[in-house]
This record gives structure tokens, C-alpha cells and sequence, in this order.
């Protein structure tokens, strides 16, 4: 939090008006299930529920949550622009309700013709 990158980038965030605040814990982990679950799987649910099985045997989120930790848990949807995305079902429903953790969904442009140039 202390590096010479930091101090100036919140520098930069004071100059626009924003003020970092150091008294509060911040630490951020990224995960892929890309590895984890086979990538022609649509579906969302194995891969939110491999995500959280990542997580250390007796952590609750729902508990860490009421405690006054924030989680967040994104994906993002490549497609060709037709329309369409990932479909929320009442399984993975459940399961996002049970940890107490919202799903944020981010959709962007895949270019299909980029995609099959790409090596194997």
C-alpha cells in the first residue's frame, strides 16, 4: 500500500477529488476456472461452484459478510454480438444466496473469426 506506484497513484485520485483511505483492509484475489472446468461448458453454476470450493474448509462468507467483509464475485461473457448470455438458474441461485455473495456479469465483443485463429 506503501509503494512509491501507490503514493502516486493515489496522488493522482486525491488531485481528482478522491481521498484513499489506509485504515481499511484491502486485499483482492483473482481466480479462472478456465483450467478447472472445461471451457466449452456455458453453463455458470460449475464454475461459481468450483470458485467457491476454493475457499479455506470453515470459512463462511455469509458469516465474514455479516462480520463487515465485502465479496464480489465477476465473470465475463464473450459473444458475437447476437444476443443472448449466461442463463441464472435456481440451482446457482441458491448457491450464490447460501455464500451471501452477488454474481456481477460482464458481457463483451468476441470476434469468432479472431477465436479461430487463435493456436490450440
Amino acid at each position: 500500500m506503501r509503494s512509491p506506484a501507490r503514493i502516486a497513484s493515489a496522488e493522482r485520485w486525491k488531485a481528482a477529488g478522491f481521498v484513499q483511505r489506509f485504515d481499511l483492509p484491502r486485499y483482492a484475489w483473482s481466480y479462472d476456472s478456465q483450467n478447472a472446468v472445461t471451457s466449452d461448458v456455458w453453463d455458470p453454476y460449475p464454475h461459481v461452484e468450483w470458485l467457491l470450493s476454493q475457499l479455506k474448509s470453515g470459512i463462511s462468507l455469509a458469516t465474514e459478510r455479516a462480520l463487515g467483509t465485502e465479496t464480489h464475485l465477476g465473470f465475463f461473457w464473450g459473444g458475437g454480438g447476437t444476443g443472448g448470455g449466461p442463463f441464472i438458474s435456481v440451482q446457482l441461485a441458491e448457491l450464490l444466496v447460501h455464500h451471501q455473495i452477488a454474481l456481477d456479469i460482464g458481457f463483451y465483443y468476441q470476434d469468432p473469426e479472431e477465436e479461430d485463429a487463435k493456436p490450440s
